[in-house]
């Protein structure tokens, strides 16, 4: 009669296994099994980059982005009779600039813990893709927010801070019942844009709180969730044929008076409506890796840096709604 083998083993590890159950069964686990460890590390984060994913991204040049914008005349013409002269009338220029800000940050992995997670995974490798996420969410968060609450020499004028400065062309509209947008108001905003009659050229940027009010707008109105694929081959929401883009740098709690943002600690939410012909991310220097040189034989380090700012070449080109 053939042993059966229930194991699945050899004969040598089938008698280890008997020797440690007869002399220490409940320790026969920690003694013969070894640890497994899954190599797939888990990201405790919950992000998403919309406006890095949707907005175009050009090369730069000099010390800003250096954008001349022109004020229409006051009548653009007048009816006359056939005898009388022109008026002269010229309509006013002047120049924006939106300076190049610096996102730095650096990594460092010890040469003992590389030895130790030699066979796991190439430690160094990793922390650098991790750090590279970090690293997109800080400049998401200056590219959306950026010196919104508080004006930090460093740091860009986000897209938000900048419409919210635009109080002379309205370009921020509130919601007249907080918590309850309605699709007039989301149609309003989307009107204050220039050139939105073309909606391919728009989308809308919210959180998901906010982003699910406007799901509210189309189930009410039993409006087809229609979707579109946008950079990178995201397929996303639509409304009225604008994507909905998610960033999970879009505050959900601004406080607000008269539609204008003062300051976080509120509970209002908001949605930005960008064209993304005058929206978009002008670089000097592309986000960047580069390994330090050795300056202890303890550990290795690199810097990651990018040279950018955050553009609304034309006022009119964006909008937003505050207390969605």
């Amino acid at each position: 009669m053939s042993k059966s083998n229930w194991m699945g083993s050899d004969e040598a590890t089938r008698q280890a296994f008997q020797r440690a159950t007869e002399l220490n069964v409940s320790g026969a686990g920690s003694e013969l099994l070894q640890k497994f460890i899954n190599r797939t590390v888990q990201m405790l984060t919950l992000r998403e980059f919309g406006v890095q994913a949707v907005l175009d991204r050009r090369a730069g040049s000099g010390d800003a982005e250096y954008i001349n914008q022109r004020t229409a005349g006051t009548t653009g013409g007048e009816w006359v009779a056939d005898s009388t002269a022109a008026t002269s009338e010229v309509g006013s220029y002047a120049q924006a600039s939106f300076a190049y800000k610096t996102l730095l940050t650096r990594g460092k992995i010890t040469r003992k813990l590389q030895a130790t997670g030699r066979s796991y995974a190439d430690v160094l490798g990793l922390e650098m893709m991790a750090k590279a996420e970090d690293f997109s969410n800080a400049l998401e968060g200056g590219l959306v927010l950026g010196n919104l609450y508080s004006a930090v020499a460093n740091q860009p004028a986000g897209f938000l801070t900048q419409i919210n400065s635009y109080a002379s062309q309205a370009q921020v509209i509130s919601c007249a019942t907080q918590g309850s947008l309605t699709a007039d108001e989301l149609d309003q905003a989307i009107d204050l844009v220039k050139g939105s009659a073309n909606r391919s050229d728009l989308v809308i940027v919210g959180s998901y709180a906010s982003l699910r009010q406007v799901n509210a707008i189309m189930q009410a109105q039993q409006v087809f969730n229609d979707v579109t694929e946008i950079a990178a081959g995201f397929r996303v929401r639509t409304y009225d044929g604008i994507p909905l883009v998610v960033s999970t740098q879009m505050p959900d709690d601004m406080a607000h008076t008269a539609g204008l943002i003062t300051g976080a600690g509120g509970t209002a939410r908001g949605l930005m409506v960008l064209n993304k012909r005058y929206c978009y991310i002008p670089e000097l220097t592309p986000t960047t890796v580069m390994p330090l040189a050795k300056s202890s034989s303890q550990f290795d380090e690199f810097d990651m840096y990018w040279d950018g700012a955050a553009v609304i070449a034309n006022p009119i080109g964006a909008s937003m709604i505050v207390g969605v």
